[in-house]
């Protein structure tokens, strides 16, 4: 599919090219064509009027230029006066006369071997005959022919050179693409796992309870509860997804109010306390009294609760969480920080991608979405977000978000 993708790719390109082209060629051949006409147009009747004035006799060298000259003949065609002729110039005005004298038409163009002229009929006065002006064009004549030869060769070579320059603009072209078309398998791949595994337990359950339809209700709160637990997890799943989906899309849009950023997360972090005591983890927050910020407050919010709800699953009990604002002249800077497990060097670049989890085993609780979202929510502020690890150590997020005129600290 992507092979016939980027011949395609390639032959619109070098169609479009080759049309540029040909109209290329054919517009500097049409302009030259038309400048020589329009000078024919011009020069040979003007010639025509001085002779018959007698302003030009054509007899005396210099008179006339050298690829002009002229031709006075009777009624019956003879010539009776010739201008200062150029080389074999009687001799081919012999077969010019009677070429020019047989054809109705006031002017057109006689082939003599490979020679090419032009001539211009007129009448003398008292119809005494007939004035023809030649004017030899064979000069400009090639000069046009190796004008189009020229510009079809260096054509075919442009032409040669675009294929090759269209298929690699092809494949650079191919790569996001392709990139794009393996990330909505794999994501399909990964979400498809995501929902087997609670769909599996619930499942599960679901047929033991079934089993025991005597049972009271007390009974199988076990199985109930775990139905439960594994919706929970459903459902925030399918919301992850579909908050994505909707970013994706652009169909995510941030509703910004000036808001006090740091009650909000003081407020946020509070919510963690007692999971995090319940596991034995310390939670510390320090935060900067006073700190406004224009943004999307219930995603800044969401932001929070994403990077605490990561901090708690990977710090063992024991261990401390801190959460960290504060503000500089242009910006507010955000630091959650564990002493976890920590996360590879290896790993650390690619924890803001989806599904994405260091722990393949899937056992920490999480479908690896929450830190794509995190990424999300703090670009869409112009913000940057940061992680630094050291395993056994712990994991560091900071978040660097821009302060604008609407952004001030309160008073």
């Amino acid at each position: 599919m992507f092979h016939k993708l980027r011949l395609r790719l390639a032959l619109i390109n070098l169609g479009i090219i080759a049309l540029l082209f040909l109209l290329l060629i054919g517009g500097s051949y049409f302009l030259a064509t038309h400048e020589m006409e329009k000078r024919l147009e011009f020069m040979p009747p003007r010639l025509a009027a001085d002779v018959i004035s007698g302003k030009i006799s054509g007899s005396q060298r210099g008179e006339l230029p050298p690829h002009l000259f002229y031709a006075k003949t009777d009624e019956a065609g003879a010539v009776t006066k010739t201008s200062n002729l150029p080389p074999f110039g009687y001799e081919r005005l012999q077969f010019l006369v009677p070429e020019a004298l047989k054809t109705v038409k006031q002017k057109g163009f006689i082939s003599l071997e490979e020679n090419e002229y032009f001539y211009f009929k007129a009448s003398l006065p008292d119809h005494q005959g007939t004035l023809i002006i030649f004017e030899d064009i064979t000069r400009e004549q090639n000069t046009l022919h190796i004008l189009l030869a020229t510009l079809s060769v260096t054509g075919i070579v442009c032409l040669a050179l675009s294929l090759f320059g269209s298929l690699f603009m092809a494949d650079r072209a191919m790569v996001p693409i392709q990139t794009a078309w393996q990330q909505q398998k794999d994501f399909l791949a990964d979400a498809s796992h995501e929902l087997r595994t609670p769909l599996a337990v619930i499942q599960t359950n679901l047929e033991v309870v079934r089993e025991n339809q005597t049972a009271t209700v007390s009974s199988q709160d076990k199985w109930l509860k775990n139905i439960q637990e594994e919706t929970v997890c459903m459902t925030k799943l399918v919301n992850s997804l579909l908050f994505l989906a909707q970013a994706d899309s652009r169909q995510q849009l941030l509703v910004r109010n000036d808001f006090p950023l740091g009650q909000m997360v003081a407020a946020a972090a509070e919510t963690f306390r007692p999971l995090a005591a319940s596991r034995g983890i310390t939670l510390d927050v320090s935060v900067e009294t006073g700190i406004r910020y224009y943004g999307d407050e219930p995603k800044i919010r969401q932001l929070i609760g994403i990077l605490l709800d990561n901090a708690i699953r990977h710090t063992p009990p024991g261990g401390k969480i801190r959460v960290q604002l504060e503000q500089s002249k242009s910006a507010v800077m955000l630091i959650v920080a564990d002493s976890g497990e920590g996360i590879s060097s290896e790993y650390l670049a690619k924890i803001f991608e989806r599904f994405y989890q260091v722990d393949q085993s899937r056992a920490k609780g999480g479908a690896g979405l929450g830190l794509s979202i995190a990424k999300w929510i703090v670009e869409s502020h112009q913000g940057t977000i940061h992680a630094a690890s050291e395993l056994g150590v712990g994991t560091i997020f900071s978040i660097l978000l821009p302060l604008s005129g609407n952004q001030t600290r309160a008073v």
